[in-house]
């Protein structure tokens, strides 16, 4: 499910690249569709118009950035998974909706492709080349391709069909190989794998596609099963649970009232303060900032972990595994290791004589790296989100690249600097931090021997 803030949306990951690169991509004409030829494809394009009668405002259009990635040093290097969210009506489908709303500029949101439950059609409306607006965070929106999945996330078994799963897996093998982008879960992400970017704002990140999702199955139809990728002792897990047979309780709530859901299977594992079935759920600051336990409601991320995620090995006890998440450490049920196979990847702690180390919600360029053309706005502040690295803990790296952003704003507008890519020179990690990703400067954190 896209976010609708211009402002908030966000790209994906950084390379090392050069400071200052001038895009001159445009919105173009409708081209053909960016599919393999075997899919039901159309192309439908997406609204790039002002979003109101006001034209005084060069930011007040929607609802995607031109650009000339990866020529313009936007290197696409995710694929980011969504679901519509939306209510089907008597006049109109989620999927319909969908392709609606990014066609009408005060949307303030689009996507690259839209899907269809029934029969796995596909609408691109947004060019590959060009950054859609969907994933909440512009670090990841620059370096992403969005698709929507229609459906809703609390309902994904009946939306998630075999059609669907497989028009979805055809189109990401397709864009996979086009940009070069690894088939595995450190880079094919869920919307809800992404965090916010600043802390005002945190708490509104969204969750889908959410458990209903069939991870395990979607990586065997792009052929990149989640499997064992590392030696038994190299101190990093990967979350595997049978789908099938994995149903966890679950409940979903409206207004103060949770109602059970039915018995399915689910891509996660709980997390528990303790390798005991009785003891709470973990908390999260951003998802109970009054401290209560994790829950079992369908949306209560803090407290799951997700199929193809890795994570540090903070212990085991019997039938019970232990991983650093959200800065403790996170018990989950794991008898006969069942539920995760080895991983593998650089694992960071914090260095010597530091109790924590701040954490980022992007990677962006400090302010003294911005050309004069470019007035600096704020909102690009470099400032830590709410939660932390602690001392004594580890957490796996899933990529490393530069702090950068695309400076693009509205092209009638005539904004000086349009269409520009600021790249500092502050090297980040990605890291594997809890039920999303999250940045720490190299500089804050070192790195541990790390045995294949």
């Amino acid at each position: 499910m896209p976010i609708t803030a211009r402002s908030l949306t966000a790209a994906v990951f950084a390379l090392a690249i050069t400071a200052l690169v001038p895009a001159t991509a445009t919105a173009q004409e409708t081209p053909a569709p960016e599919c393999p030829a075997n899919l039901d494809c159309r192309f439908v394009p997406a609204a790039y118009d002002w979003s109101s009668a006001d034209h005084s405002d060069p930011n007040n259009y929607g609802n995607y950035d031109p650009a000339n990635r990866p020529a313009d040093g936007q290197k696409i290097q995710y694929i980011v998974i969504h679901d519509t969210e939306s209510v089907p009506s008597s006049t109109a489908s989620p999927y319909d909706q969908a392709i609606a709303a990014f066609k009408d500029p005060a949307s303030g949101s689009s996507s690259h492709y839209v899907i269809r439950s029934s029969d796995g059609q596909v609408t691109q409306m947004v060019p590959t080349k060009d950054v859609a607006w969907h994933a909440g965070n512009w670090t990841m929106n620059e370096h992403s391709i969005g698709i929507e999945h229609e459906g809703i996330a609390a309902q994904g078994g009946t939306w998630y069909t075999e059609q669907m799963y497989r028009a979805s897996a055809e189109l990401v093998k397709y864009l996979a190989a086009k940009y070069h982008i690894p088939l595995d879960r450190q880079h094919i992400l869920g919307h809800e794998d992404i965090s916010r970017e600043r802390t005002r704002n945190f708490g509104a990140a969204h969750w889908d596609p959410g458990p209903y999702w069939d991870w395990a199955h979607y990586m065997d139809l792009l052929g990149a099963p989640i499997k064992a990728t590392g030696a038994a002792d190299s101190g990093v897990v990967t979350i595997k649970p049978d789908y099938a047979t994995n149903q966890p309780p679950m409940t979903t709530c409206t207004a103060g009232t949770c109602t059970p859901l039915p018995a399915h299977g689910a891509n996660f594992v709980y997390l528990h303060t303790a390798p005991d079935e009785n003891a709470p759920l973990i908390t999260d600051p951003v998802v109970h900032p009054d401290g209560s336990p994790g829950t079992t409601s369908i949306d209560d991320w803090g407290d799951k972990a997700v199929a193809g995620r890795s994570y540090a090995l903070a212990g085991e006890q019997g039938d019970w595994t232990a991983i650093w998440y959200g800065g403790q450490k996170a018990w989950f049920a794991n008898p006969g290791h069942r539920a995760t196979v080895p991983g593998r990847g650089l694992l960071l702690t914090a260095p010597d004589g530091v109790s924590s180390v701040p954490l980022y919600g992007r990677a962006f360029p400090e302010q003294s790296e911005y050309p004069s053309a470019i007035p600096f706005d704020p909102i690009w502040t470099v400032a830590p989100i709410p939660w932390t690295l602690p001392a004594g803990q580890t957490y796996v790296a899933t990529g490393s690249f530069r702090g950068e952003n695309y400076y693009a704003r509205f092209d009638p507008a005539a904004v000086p600097a349009n269409h520009t890519l600021v790249a500092g020179n502050t090297t980040y990690f990605q890291l594997s931090y809890n039920h999303r990703v999250v940045y720490v400067k190299a500089s804050d954190v070192k790195a541990l021997p790390y045995e294949s």
